[in-house]
């Protein structure tokens, strides 16, 4: 970005600088939040598979003895 002697136009760019930063904040906080839901679905399902497991090896176990 070029700086001008030109009072406007310096502002301007520092209006666009500042609408660029505010969209690329915007989208880094959407994918922030997309990635959390994703963790915490992962998570979901791993205690989920973890209670099945364990249910499945107890009833193996009754199954052998």
């Amino acid at each position: 970005m070029k700086a001008t002697l030109q009072p406007g136009r310096i502002v301007k760019e520092s209006q666009q600088v500042k609408l660029m930063f505010s969209e690329q904040l915007s989208r880094l906080q959407s994918k922030q939040q997309q990635d959390t839901e994703l963790l915490e679905e992962i998570r979901s399902f791993s205690k989920h598979r973890a209670a099945i497991e364990k249910e499945y090896g107890q009833v193996s176990t009754h199954l052998l003895f």
